[in-house]
């Protein structure tokens, strides 16, 4: 084998694996869900965005020594929902359900 045929042998064989990367990268890094907290005038809103259809959300927050638990089901792509609830210094417990039964729980 030639220098040549090895360099470019070579160069396949890196490009070949950046691509595949790329693709991992893009499949693992996609979300089901974004989410955006705000608080304001002794209330916190919660708004959750499906970036794909969604069975169930379910927030349970903490006020005072009790828990409040919000439930939302079958949310479909683009479809955001809010969820206000009087402002606390703990966070909140949000758990997202995919249509696969992929289940993602997150302290906001």
């Amino acid at each position: 084998m030639s220098d040549e045929e090895l360099v470019t042998a070579v160069c396949a064989g890196t490009l070949i694996i950046v691509l595949l990367l790329a693709l991992v990268l893009i499949v693992l890094g996609s979300k089901s869900f974004t989410y955006r907290k705000k608080t304001e005038q002794g209330s916190t809103c919660l708004t959750v965005t499906a970036k794909k259809n969604l069975s169930r959300v379910l927030v349970v927050a903490r006020v005072g020594s009790e828990d409040i638990r919000f439930e939302r089901k079958r949310i479909r792509k683009g479809q955001s929902v809010d969820f206000v609830y009087p402002a606390s210094k703990k966070p909140a417990k949000l758990t997202v359900e995919g249509e696969t039964g992929n289940v993602k729980v997150v302290e906001v």
